[in-house]
């Protein structure tokens, strides 16, 4: 059913610059309290395979729904199919997700310091952001991001990091920090 309405174009799509520049999203309203979102990468696919392999705590309430071809035909794809090769797919992945908001100006620029380029980061630098963090935020989300640091260390072979401030969202209800789509796929 919901395929079917967005096959029939039923859904208004949410025009959202830092959406689709940071996510290669498209966006579109599905009810109060979720979206659909239409990806033409992997990035989300490896998020998800993440997820699956460690206990993240600070994740949005995420569902592939249906994968489609050039045709706009579902197609039976495994999850994880596409991953671990050295192409992007060209495919459409249609998910359904909780509605979240963007971070503000000053929680922004602090994950934009603590999180961009954190692969990079020698050790000591790495547990310092990871402890600011723990401290300002959370420790269950700087732990989360410790995995996914690792997650991309395991398979920098496929994935780039891109975890920064725009790749991270709230609950609109609690204010809990979410992370989003933190990995670019490399080609």
């Amino acid at each position: 059913m919901i395929l079917d309405n967005f096959l029939n174009v039923q859904y208004k799509q949410i025009f959202c610059d830092q959406c689709m520049e940071t996510f290669l999203t498209n966006v579109y309203d599905y009810d109060n309290n979720h979206v659909l979102l239409e990806k033409r990468g992997l990035g989300l696919e490896y998020f998800c395979d993440a997820i699956q392999h460690y206990q993240l705590t600070n994740i949005p309430i995420i569902t592939r729904i249906a994968v489609l071809d050039e045709d706009d035909v579902p197609i039976n794809l495994p999850i994880g199919k596409e991953l671990f090769q050295r192409v992007e797919t060209e495919y459409r992945y249609i998910y359904i997700m909780e509605k979240l908001i963007h971070l503000d100006k000053d929680d922004s620029q602090f994950f934009n310091k603590n999180t961009q380029d954190l692969e990079l980061f020698i050790k000591e630098d790495k547990y310092k952001a990871l402890e600011n963090i723990s401290q300002q935020y959370d420790a269950n989300l700087a732990k989360d991001i410790e995995k996914l640091c690792y997650y991309y260390l395991k398979n920098q072979e496929f994935i780039a990091w891109d975890l920064h401030a725009n790749n991270l969202m709230k609950r609109t209800e609690t204010g809990q920090i979410i992370i989003l789509d933190p990995y670019a796929v490399k080609i």
